[in-house]
């Protein structure tokens, strides 16, 4: 008898083994599956992490049970490796330096509209020093709301000023339309917005929304650097929608009643699906609009997506990511849930060189800002 549960027991871990060894090596054909059918795919991307930590268990396990069978976690690494480059990177942690001659500074950042609705139609003045003090020559933000009152301090002429940039584009989410101010109840104003601030001239831009939903317009503005033009991409990618209610769950499941678990989670996971399904479809119109552009391309925004997900992969297929060539650690940009989420990136293509990247831990949104610095070859 103990020698056949001795067997079993061995079956299972190998099986367990080979199951998150598969799973993980499932991501590489990610970008080449039809979303309608495969978009449970991206919740592997969600748990790649775990999938990598597991790896490692395997091999002190195996080392210490049955080392002939530690070949299954350590090649499987080996055959991930691809995958793990964008998952995690060890550049050593760099200081914001002055600019050289050359050099330029991009920053994305969720602003979370300024924390509008927290301070009753006013937008936080730290958030935006804050923002300020990226002292980026471009901002990409997310979520921003702005008045159509030109004499408002809300205004998108009053917010430039505020911020410290001559020149600004913006694009309205269609599927939000006019508000009213909470505070106010006459200023007019546009909320989940996304904008680009410059300090250089921007000579043409456009908004692309193919879908009238939420999350899936993006912009693009072309920037003239002296005798260059750099096209410049923000986008805020379809998010999940998750409520209050949602968070407590996923944050304290293990407190939860077991059928209160089955329901929610039902209603977590078609939140998840609808998710994934509206990117797969966005990411596609980002990609299509960067193919088109004559110039070098620089893409920044919040993907709502994780690494190696069919998002990551598509954008990756055609620009670098920043994060990868010089970030440290997971580089988690969302501040709730998993330590896991990097789901903000800046990309960029060539002719562009990469500099420098950091991001901020700061806790005054429910993302992270970052930065990058380029410069023009």
């Amino acid at each position: 008898m103990p020698a056949i549960f001795r067997k079993l027991t061995k079956q299972l871990f190998i099986t367990v083994n080979a199951g998150a060894s598969g799973c993980m090596l499932l991501l590489y054909l990610v970008p080449y599956t039809n979303q309608s059918y495969f978009w449970f795919l991206n919740l592997v991307a969600l748990s790649l992490p775990y999938l990598l930590l597991l790896q490692f268990a395997f091999i002190i396990f195996w080392l210490l049970a049955k080392p002939r069978l530690v070949w299954i976690p350590l090649l499987t690494i080996v055959l991930a490796w691809g995958l793990l480059d964008s998952l995690l990177s060890f550049h050593a942690p760099e200081r914001e330096q002055q600019l050289e001659a050359g050099q330029f500074r991009v920053a994305s950042w969720n602003v979370h509209l300024f924390d509008f609705y927290e301070n009753r139609g006013q937008l936080d003045p730290r958030m935006l020093q804050k923002a300020k003090s990226l002292a980026a020559d471009i901002l990409c933000v997310q979520e921003l709301v702005f008045s159509l009152d030109t004499s408002s301090t809300m205004s998108l002429q009053g917010l430039k000023k505020r911020l410290g940039y001559p020149y600004v584009v913006a694009g309205n989410d269609r599927a939000f339309g006019v508000h009213t101010n909470i505070n106010t109840r006459k200023e007019k104003y546009f909320p989940f917005c996304i904008a680009i601030f410059s300090r250089y001239p921007i000579v043409r831009w456009q908004r692309v929304q193919s879908l009238r939903e939420y999350n899936h317009t993006f912009i693009w503005a072309d920037v003239a650097m002296g005798t260059d033009t750099v096209r410049v991409f923000n986008v805020h990618l379809q998010s999940m929608h998750f409520v209050r209610n949602d968070y407590d769950l996923i944050e304290n499941i293990d407190r939860v009643d077991v059928e209160v678990v089955k329901r929610q989670g039902r209603n977590i996971l078609r939140k998840m699906r609808n998710a994934n399904l509206l990117r797969s479809q966005q990411v596609q119109d980002v990609k299509r609009e960067i193919l088109k552009s004559p110039y070098p391309v620089l893409l920044t925004g919040d993907f709502n997506d994780v690494p190696n997900s069919y998002s990551h992969q598509v954008i990756a297929a055609e620009l670098s990511d920043a994060f990868a060539e010089k970030g440290w650690g997971l580089g988690r940009t969302f501040q709730f849930l998993s330590p896991t989420l990097r789901i903000d990136y800046i990309f960029y293509g060539q002719p562009l060189q990469l500099v420098r990247f950091l991001q901020y831990n700061w806790d005054h949104s429910d993302h992270k800002p970052l930065t990058a610095v380029f410069e023009r070859k």
